[in-house]
C-alpha cells in the first residue's frame, strides 16, 4: 500500500509539473548543448529572442538586460509560491470534489495504458485511489504547514527584492530618438495669358487662390519651376522630456525659376520678385521645436499662420516661443513672437501674450492679455479680455461671450481706447436641427493690428445660422448676417449676407454646394456680390482620390463691374507605395477685372481688362 501511495504521489507530481517548451530559435539547433536550458527560460517568460528570430547567444548582456531577466524570474517565483501556498492550505483541508474527480481521471488514464485490455479500473477502485491520496495529504499535513511558513518568509524576502528591482527599472535611461524625412520634388508650369496683370488680379481674389500679391508673391504658380523640399523630423524622448523637431528646407534644381513678376506691369514697389536662382544650396524655410516635460510644453522657432485672436493677430507668420503649463487647476499659455525686418525698431515688431483658462461649474473662463509694439502704424497696442464659453443654460441651449478692452498709442504719440463685445449661443431645436447666433459690437477707436473681423472697427453685427441634418448623407446649412456701420464710415448703408449650403455623400463621392449673396458690400449702396461654389471628392480606389471644384464670382457696383470670373480646380492624390505619394493640381481661371476694381499692390490697376490663366503643379513625395 505504501509503495502504491508513493507511486501515485510521484505520478501526480509529474503530471502537474510537466513543463511545456517553446519553439527554439533559428540559431540554436536542437543538438546545441544549451538548447533545453534556453527553451525552459523562454517558456518561463524570462528571456526573449530578437525580432529576426535569433537568440544571439554570443552577444554580450548589459546590466540593464540582466536586471530585466532577474525581475521576470522573481515575478515567476513569487507567483508560484503564492499558488503553492494556496494549494497547501487547500490540501490541509483534504481534496475538494473537483480535485478528487481530477485524480480519478488521471489514474484511469494511467491504468488503461498499463493494464490488460480486459481489465479495467472500476469507479470504486478509482475512489479508493482518491482516498489514498487524501490519506497521504493528512500524513504530510505537519510538513506542509512548516513548508508554508518557510514560503511566507521567502515571499517577504522576494517582495523586498522586488522593490529593489522596481527602483532599478525607474533608474534605467528611457531615451529614444527617431528620424524621419519627406523629400518632395515639385514641378510647376503656368500661363498668365495676354494680360498677365489681369490674370494675377483674378488669381489673388479671395474666392480663388486668396493670396496677397505683395505678401505671398512666392505662392502664386510659377511659369516654370522645378525644385525640391526636404522636410526633416526628429522626435523622441530624453528621460522624461519628449521632443519633436520639424525642419523644412528648400533647394532649387535644374533651372532658374521663371515667375510671373517680369511679365506683370503696373506693380507697386511693395511687390518683389519671388524667383529663386538655379542653386543646389539648402535654404531653411521653417524650423519648429516642440518639447514636453512633465506639466510643461514649449515651442521654439517659426510659427506658420500663427493665430492668436481674430481681433488681434489672425493667421500670420511669426518667429518666437510659446509655453504652456497647468497650475492649481489653471491652464496657462504665454508667448513671445515677432517679425524680422530690416533691423530698425519700426520693422522688428514684437508681440507678447498670456492666457489663463479655468474650468468652472458653469463653464470655461479665460483671461487674456496681449501686447504688440513697434507695429508699422502703432507704437503699441494692448488688449485685456475675459472670455466665457460653454455655459449650459439648459440641456439644449449653450452660450458664451467675450469682452475686450483695447488701448493703443500711434507713432505720433496720440492714444485712445475702446472695447469689443460679443455674445454667442447655440440651441439644439431637435436631433436634426441646430440654430446658432452671435451679436458683436466693436467700438470706433478699437485697433486690431492683424484682424479677421467683419471690418477693422466701428460696427454692430448680428448673425443667425442653422444646420439641418436631412439624413445620414445630406446636411443643409443656412446663414444670415446683418452689419450696421458706425459713424466713422463714409458709406452708411446696412450690409447683409445670406448663404445656403449642402453637404452630400453619395457612394464614394463627397460633394458640397453653396450660394452666397451680399448686398451693400462695404456699406456702399448697390455694391453687390454673388459667389457660387461646387465641389466633389471621389475615392476612386484605396490608393487614388480625385477632386474637383468650381467657383463663380460676380461683384458689381451701381456704376459698373468690380470683378467677375470662373475658377476651376482639379486634384489627384495617388499613393504609389506605402511611403510614396504623387499629388497633382490643375488650375484654370477666366474672367474680367472691371473698371471699379481696386488693389493697393498695383500702381496702375488693370481695370476693365479680360484675363485668363492656367497652371499645373505636380509633386512626388518620398517618406523615410
Amino acid at each position: 500500500m505504501k509503495k502504491l501511495t508513493i507511486t501515485i504521489a510521484l505520478l501526480l507530481v509529474v503530471a502537474f509539473a510537466m513543463p511545456t517548451f517553446a519553439q527554439s530559435f533559428s540559431d540554436v539547433p536542437s543538438d546545441h548543448w544549451a538548447y533545453d536550458a534556453i527553451n525552459k527560460l523562454v517558456a518561463a517568460g524570462i528571456v526573449e529572442g530578437y525580432p529576426d528570430g535569433e537568440y544571439k547567444g554570443d552577444q554580450n548582456m548589459t546590466r540593464y538586460e540582466m536586471a530585466v531577466m532577474v525581475s521576470r524570474a522573481l515575478d515567476n517565483i513569487v507567483a508560484e509560491q503564492e499558488a503553492m501556498a494556496e494549494e497547501m492550505d487547500a490540501m490541509g483541508e483534504g481534496l475538494t470534489t473537483g480535485q478528487a474527480e481530477d485524480v480519478t481521471a488521471i489514474v484511469k488514464s494511467l491504468m488503461e495504458k498499463n493494464m490488460p485490455e480486459n481489465e479495467t479500473l472500476s469507479d470504486g477502485q478509482a475512489e479508493e485511489v482518491a482516498d489514498i491520496v487524501d490519506a497521504l495529504t493528512f500524513e504530510l499535513k505537519a510538513e506542509l504547514k512548516v513548508l508554508g511558513a518557510d514560503v511566507d518568509a521567502l515571499s517577504a524576502d522576494m517582495a523586498e527584492m522586488q522593490k529593489t528591482v522596481d527602483q532599478l527599472k525607474k533608474d534605467m535611461p528611457n531615451d529614444n530618438i527617431e528620424f524621419g524625412m519627406d523629400i518632395t520634388t515639385t514641378f510647376e508650369t503656368a500661363n498668365y495669358g495676354d494680360e498677365p496683370a489681369a490674370a494675377l488680379a483674378l488669381w489673388a481674389d479671395g474666392d480663388a487662390l486668396d493670396y496677397d500679391i505683395a505678401g505671398d508673391t512666392g505662392d502664386f504658380p510659377a511659369e516654370e519651376a522645378f525644385y525640391q523640399e526636404y522636410d526633416l523630423s526628429v522626435m523622441g524622448n530624453l528621460g522624461e522630456a519628449k521632443f519633436d523637431l520639424a525642419v523644412d528646407t528648400t533647394t532649387t534644381v535644374f533651372t532658374q525659376e521663371d515667375t510671373w513678376f517680369n511679365d506683370v506691369s503696373g506693380l507697386s514697389s511693395a511687390v518683389s520678385n519671388p524667383a529663386s536662382a538655379d542653386s543646389n544650396d539648402f535654404v531653411m524655410d521653417t524650423a519648429l521645436l516642440e518639447v514636453a516635460y512633465k506639466d510643461y510644453g514649449f515651442k521654439f522657432g517659426n510659427f506658420s499662420d500663427y493665430q492668436i485672436e481674430p481681433y488681434f493677430v489672425d493667421e500670420e507668420d511669426r518667429d518666437g516661443m510659446e509655453m504652456t503649463t497647468s497650475y492649481m487647476g489653471n491652464d496657462i499659455k504665454a508667448f513671445v513672437v515677432g517679425t524680422d525686418g530690416d533691423g530698425t525698431a519700426e520693422t522688428d515688431e514684437e508681440t507678447f501674450g498670456a492666457t489663463v483658462t479655468r474650468e468652472m461649474d458653469f463653464g470655461t473662463v479665460t483671461g487674456k492679455l496681449y501686447h504688440v509694439r513697434d507695429h508699422p502704424s502703432y507704437d503699441q497696442v494692448t488688449d485685456l479680455a475675459v472670455e466665457v464659453s460653454g455655459v449650459e443654460v439648459t440641456e439644449a441651449l449653450t452660450m458664451g461671450g467675450e469682452v475686450v478692452y483695447n488701448d493703443y498709442e500711434d507713432l505720433a504719440g496720440a492714444s485712445d481706447s475702446d472695447t469689443l463685445f460679443n455674445v454667442n449661443a447655440e440651441f439644439a431645436v431637435s436631433d436634426a436641427l441646430t440654430v446658432d447666433g452671435m451679436v458683436e459690437v466693436v467700438g470706433e477707436n478699437f485697433v486690431a493690428p492683424y484682424n479677421d473681423l467683419e471690418e477693422a472697427a466701428d460696427y454692430d453685427l448680428f448673425n443667425i445660422g442653422a444646420t439641418y441634418v436631412l439624413n445620414e448623407n445630406n446636411t443643409v446649412t443656412g446663414d444670415y448676417t446683418f452689419v450696421q456701420p458706425g459713424d466713422s464710415f463714409t458709406n452708411q448703408e446696412d450690409e447683409s449676407t445670406i448663404s445656403v449650403g449642402l453637404d452630400n455623400t453619395y457612394g464614394d463621392f463627397t460633394n458640397n454646394a453653396s450660394v452666397e449673396f451680399t448686398t451693400n458690400d462695404g456699406f456702399e449702396d448697390g455694391h453687390d456680390a454673388t459667389v457660387v461654389e461646387l465641389g466633389t471628392n471621389y475615392a476612386w480606389n484605396e490608393t487614388t482620390t480625385l477632386g474637383a471644384s468650381f467657383v463663380n464670382v460676380n461683384e458689381e457696383k451701381t456704376a459698373g463691374d468690380v470683378i467677375s470670373y470662373n475658377y476651376l480646380k482639379g486634384t489627384m492624390a495617388k499613393e504609389l507605395a506605402s511611403n510614396v505619394t504623387w499629388n497633382t493640381e490643375v488650375h484654370w481661371i477666366d474672367g474680367t477685372v472691371g473698371p471699379l476694381y481696386t488693389n493697393a499692390d498695383f500702381d496702375t490697376v488693370p481695370a476693365d481688362v479680360d484675363g485668363t490663366g492656367n497652371a499645373v503643379i505636380s509633386s512626388l513625395t518620398v517618406s523615410f
